[in-house]
């Protein structure tokens, strides 16, 4: 398959093709988990915790204990922070840059395995324009998936490099070295590259097939195939810190429902995998056609049936089918059993199989496993145009040289042209259009409604979308979502804020006492979600004139949620009402640790602090917050008084 540009002039090509196509993402805003990991997560606010950060969980700031532990991807974003804030242009440029660098890397990695320009060129630009990446790239936290494949490229890379100075002993070790170090930095990315070793081994494996399996006797097969092996080591070696790390913040391998529902949670291991071969197909959906894509599927829009039926088994007979494809083409077509290989292996502990997940899909999960359908996708362009001078052969053979037609190499060449060109063509439109869906979770979550009006969580997110400026409006979406799940935790809470902030506080103790009635019984601390329902039950409480079932309720939200800043506002102005004044000061104390550069817990913290005599300390906090906020005239009002009595002072 040969083209008029050389194989650099093709990377830069699809490299260029994945800036443009993802170029449009840069006027989004932030999205969905955007929200809570990076616009209001205290963590990233201070770049000076950065050690720190890797004591902690990846949801840590909301609750404790949910196994997901990213503390590379929660770097990034506490640099950025430090670089531009909130200013979600940084963000989104940096997730663009990482993806074009994955491109680069994979056209790169797939030529140091002497893979054709052309399969190398298609593989690399299928999966630049894939529609089932701008979960990853459009949306910010999509940024460990982006940084997994990153450093795991990376590891390849070294790992490639190793093999080929196999005759100098400590450049072999010290690119091995670097290749854990780079496997140890994409499992702090993301959990889910634990599995790259793994397909590394079957590139190698099948690299050298004649001398580990097909030539020679079977000691010398098996010593050449312990020799593949056994450096491999160095990688598992990686495995050791990163879990110890782990075990410091806490986090252990199964997921814990602390944010979200584990859909498969209390499945035995045979019946997640029986459910799992019909939710499984929603996988060669989204690759093979890319559409509709979802930012959620649970159990309330994906049927879960442990039982068989026709799906499920067309789904075992898929998967036997590329089972025995791999086994079919690993001796002649190594590639394509790679790249069969490759889908299952990285796919594996996404697929909610060996550990149930916080979701039965995730378009993200499929950034790093969609390599192997871009690699198969690009094989087979090649095998089509390399064979088209064949296949006019056999077709004049067996149609006679006296016809007046055949097939000619052109004319199948140039209908696998318009084939790719239509496909990626499709790609690139689809990619660009959701691109825009992510803007923002007003966009995102309206366009869910439209294709899961049965869902809660769009219904919810448009009313966080509208809740600040068109309440009642918002009002309307939460009881909509009640209406789909009475249930939902997160609609009950917002009715419940706006209850609070209309004053009908019987109302807002109903809804927050049924609430309180399904409290999980061993609930995993901290939880911000239950720690947000207590807090608001003590101010309804105070409201009502309970002071001491106030105190008790805001001391359990502190018990819940130590670090979790709503929570920590609400008690913090509980306590205030029912007279807990120093209690409140505590508080604040802890929202100005947590949020060092909002200016409204200094704000309030220097006025309590004033009222009780000390007007250094008022002045001081009053200052910085007037500096975060300089717009703000009641701030400058207070820090003036605070300057006059800090000056009457001795």
């Amino acid at each position: 398959m040969k083209t008029s540009l050389s194989p650099r002039q093709m990377g830069i090509a699809v490299v260029a093709l994945a800036l443009l196509v993802y170029a449009n993402t840069l006027a989004n805003g932030f999205a969905y988990d955007d929200i809570s990991i990076v616009q209001t997560n205290p963590y990233i606010t201070d770049w000076r915790q950065i050690p720190w950060l890797f004591t902690k969980g990846y949801w840590s700031h909301k609750s404790g204990g949910v196994g997901n532990y990213r503390p590379l991807t929660i770097v990034t974003f506490t640099v950025e922070y430090a670089l531009w804030g909130l200013a979600p242009l940084g963000y989104h440029l940096t997730n663009v840059l990482l993806h074009a660098a994955n491109v680069a890397l994979l056209f790169g990695l797939l030529r140091c395995y002497r893979v054709a320009p052309g399969i190398a060129g298609v593989a690399a630009l299928v999966f630049a324009v894939h529609p089932v990446h701008t979960e990853a790239v459009a949306n910010v936290v999509g940024r460990s998936e982006l940084l997994g494949m990153l450093f795991g490229g990376l590891m390849w890379w070294a790992w490639v490099a190793a093999r080929r100075a196999k005759r100098h002993r400590i450049k072999v070790w010290v690119w091995r070295g670097a290749a854990a170090v780079a496997y140890l930095a994409a499992l702090l990315s993301k959990e889910n590259m634990v599995t790259l070793p793994a397909a590394l081994w079957l590139a190698e494996v099948l690299a050298a097939r004649r001398r580990c399996f097909l030539r020679g006797a079977l000691t010398a097969r098996l010593r050449s195939l312990w020799k593949v092996t056994a450096s491999f080591w160095v990688l598992a070696a990686a495995l050791i810190p990163y879990f110890w790390l782990r075990s410091l913040a806490g986090e252990g391998t199964a997921q814990m429902p602390g944010v979200g529902v584990v859909t498969l949670a209390g499945y035995t291991l045979w019946q997640r995998a029986i459910i799992m071969l019909e939710v499984g197909l929603i996988w060669y959906r989204l690759l093979l056609v890319g559409y509709p894509l979802r930012p959620q599927y649970d159990g309330t829009n994906i049927p879960v049936i442990p039982d068989w039926n026709e799906w499920k088994l067309l789904g075992l007979l898929l998967h036997a089918g590329l089972v025995a494809a791999l086994w079919l083409t690993w001796r002649r077509v190594p590639l394509v059993a790679f790249a069969i290989g490759f889908w299952f292996i990285t796919l594996s502990v996404v697929s909610n199989v060996p550990i149930p997940l916080g979701m039965l899909v995730g378009e993200r999960w499929l950034y790093v496993p969609s390599v192997g359908y871009a690699i198969a996708l690009g094989y087979a362009v090649w095998l089509v145009w390399s064979h088209a001078l064949w296949l006019e052969a056999r077709l004049k053979a067996r149609m006679g040289a006296s016809r007046h037609w055949h097939l000619r190499a052109e004319v199948t060449r140039l209908c696998l042209l318009l084939v790719v060109a239509s496909l990626v063509g499709s790609y690139v439109y689809r990619t660009a259009q959701r691109n825009l869906d992510w803007r923002d979770n007003y966009t995102l979550f309206s366009r869910f409604i439209e294709t899961d009006p049965q869902h809660p969580i769009g219904y919810v997110n448009v009313g966080d979308a509208l809740v600040r400026y068109q309440p009642q409006q918002a009002r309307a979406f939460y009881e909509q979502a009640l209406r789909v799940e009475p249930r939902s935790i997160s609609a009950n809470i917002m009715l419940t804020t706006l209850d609070i902030e209309d004053n009908a506080f019987e109302p807002a103790r109903a809804r927050l006492e049924r609430m309180l009635v399904r409290e999980p019984p061993y609930l995993v601390l901290p939880s911000g979600e239950w720690g947000l329902i207590h807090a608001l039950y003590a101010h309804v409480l105070a409201a009502l004139g309970e002071r001491e079932a106030a105190l008790s309720e805001a001391q359990t939200a502190l018990r819940y949620a130590p670090e979790g800043p709503q929570p920590l506002f609400v008690v913090g102005e509980t306590l205030l009402t029912i007279g807990e004044r120093d209690a409140a000061i505590e508080v604040y104390r802890r929202l100005v640790r947590l949020l060092p550069l909002a200016p409204v817990p200094h704000a309030q913290l220097g006025i309590l602090l004033l009222e009780t005599g000390d007007a250094k300390a008022a002045e001081r906090e009053l200052r910085l917050a007037a500096e975060l906020a300089p717009d703000k005239p009641f701030i400058r009002a207070w820090l003036e008084k605070a300057r006059q009595q800090a000056a009457s002072q001795p």
